[in-house]
């Protein structure tokens, strides 16, 4: 039943169903796409890097991550996006909770993503967790003109958090797409306490934002990521100026998913939660079909109340095999090409 209400309500939230027209298959000149971000949940080596706080990830520790594990959860990670990519084709992906860039040349050589030959974009960061965002695309639909990581520097001479990455594109439609992948401050230590980091973070964003809507108003923008905040909540609503209004200069295109309780990304004690966000820039609503978190049943596990949650990969030291505590948040795009 949940299913059923899940995909209906999916319906119910398309945005632009009234310009769907013809497929791509039935026009040349018309494009539609996918775009995902998933928080992977920890995908690292098995090896002790200097000066990277990864010792638990290690076949001496604990967890006992040896590569066995490392392999099969590359394989996890393949297989969620082999599966976005069968409703419709998946043109790239934001990652977050990835170690390295050897991490990510391992994963676009499983499945899928080796047969389409898709390409990393990553910066090491100076996260003090080791995790960094990065950036996988296919080629034949997207070409990279450009690519930098955006410090944010939190100001309170204490840890250290992800840089935001910042790529220029030009789509399968022939427009430019400037992207940015975000992984913001986590909530642990009190969501009030640590609310200034994620506001930090949300002014270092809008301000780069802001250049290019500078050099050219017309700019098309795409903001994704694990904010670590909702839609409503300080940073994203007010610092960065994420609305929920059409015309507004961003717009939270999971605003819609947000108002719903029994729909998220993320689950924290038995609440949904849309932690994952996408937003575009006000040009860019015309061209949305749907915004969805996507759930498939092996991605999940039942609790002993009746309870369908992400299955992750471990909780605490203990190894369940799982997939990541995160669903991923996918945009399906309709354009005319240029």
């Amino acid at each position: 039943m949940k299913i059923i209400s899940f995909l209906v309500l999916g319906l119910a939230i398309s945005i632009g169903s009234c310009t769907s027209g013809k497929s791509s298959k039935s026009s040349s000149k018309t494009i539609d796409y996918q775009i995902a971000f998933y928080n992977v949940e920890n995908l690292f080596d098995t090896i002790n890097q200097d000066g990277v706080n990864d010792g638990e990830y290690t076949p001496d520790n604990k967890k006992e991550w040896n590569s066995a594990k490392y392999y099969e959860k590359l394989a996890h990670i393949e297989q969620v996006l082999s599966s976005i990519d069968s409703t419709k084709t998946l043109a790239c992906v934001g990652l977050s909770e990835v170690e390295n860039r050897g991490t990510l040349d391992d994963l676009v050589q499983v499945g899928f993503l080796k047969n389409r030959g898709f390409k990393v974009v990553h910066f090491e960061s100076p996260d003090f967790r080791g995790i960094d965002v990065a950036f996988l695309y296919d080629p034949k639909l997207f070409t990279v003109n450009d690519s930098k990581a955006i410090y944010v520097d939190l100001q309170d001479g204490e840890k250290t958090t992800r840089d935001i990455l910042k790529v220029k594109t030009t789509g399968p439609d022939s427009q430019n797409l400037i992207m940015y992948i975000n992984h913001w401050p986590s909530r642990w230590g009190g969501t009030e306490e640590t609310n200034p980091k994620r506001v930090r973070a949300a002014a270092v964003l809008r301000a780069d934002v802001d250049n290019e809507f500078e050099l050219n108003k017309s700019a098309r923008v795409l903001i994704m990521g694990d904010l670590n905040d909702y839609p409503d909540n300080e940073s994203v609503l007010l610092t960065l100026g994420a609305d929920s209004v059409h015309g507004k200069q961003l717009y939270n295109a999971t605003w819609p998913i947000h108002k719903v309780d029994s729909l998220g990304t993320h689950n924290y004690r038995g609440h949904w939660g849309t932690l994952d966000q996408i937003i575009v820039s006000s040009g860019m609503v015309s061209e949305i079909v749907d915004v969805y978190p996507f759930k498939r049943n092996f991605m999940m596990y039942q609790t002993k109340k009746g309870e369908w949650l992400p299955s992750r990969t471990y909780s605490g030291d203990k190894y369940y095999a799982g997939y990541s505590d995160h669903l991923p948040i996918v945009i399906h795009l309709k354009t005319n090409k240029k």
